[in-house]
């Protein structure tokens, strides 16, 4: 299975990027405002980056299937964003975010990335709503919450389409590119300054 071949092949990424994404912190409650606002920009330059390459690149019959309009998450981000009253954050010059490759494969392995931050945050938004620090801001943490009670099944549905659409053989394309986008999420949280 693709999704278990990910998972396995990209956990020294994914551990680096909870470590840049103050994911220790957000489980603890102690995440500053500050942190929340650097956090909420990476997500924001990764998806502005990436999710209209995937949007408009993927085959017409993966999008059908993945009912894809239903998974941009952009405008949630920008919700965020406004309430915290934080600027557009934009990529500083000179930031090496490598792109990714333009076939179902290797889109879908970046996609295995962003779907997965999404599956994440019910957990984190009980965590931010437990947060001392961020409740007097009256959040709406609309990112977190992009896909409410379709959470599970638009995970569910996502595993499928990995699991079943991609052939063996292109596995590696897959793995490569969710390894980069991970890696593009660590670059992006490192040269971030709020």
């Amino acid at each position: 299975m693709l999704q278990e071949l990910l998972k396995e092949a990209t956990r020294p990424y994914h551990d680096q990027l909870e470590q840049a994404m103050f994911v220790n912190q957000i489980m603890d409650g102690t995440l500053t405002k500050q942190q929340y606002q650097k956090v909420l920009s990476v997500n924001y330059l990764a998806h502005a980056h990436f999710e209209g390459a995937i949007v408009s690149h993927l085959s017409p019959a993966l999008q059908e299937e993945l009912d894809i309009d239903s998974r941009i998450k952009i405008e949630h981000l920008q919700k965020d964003l406004e309430e915290l009253d934080i600027n557009v954050p934009f990529v500083p010059q000179g930031t090496p975010v490598e792109s990714i490759e333009m076939g179902d494969a290797s889109l879908l392995g970046a996609m295995y990335v962003l779907e997965g931050a999404t599956l994440g945050g019910h957990v984190i938004v009980k965590r931010l709503l437990q947060n001392e620090q961020l409740k007097p801001l009256n959040l709406g943490y609309h990112y977190y919450q992009a896909y409410g009670a379709d959470l599970v099944y638009k995970w569910k549905s996502f595993v499928q389409v990995l699991n079943t659409r991609v052939e063996e053989k292109d596995y590696p394309k897959a793995v490569k590119s969710a390894g980069i986008m991970f890696k593009n999420m660590k670059v992006l949280a490192e040269a971030i300054t709020v």
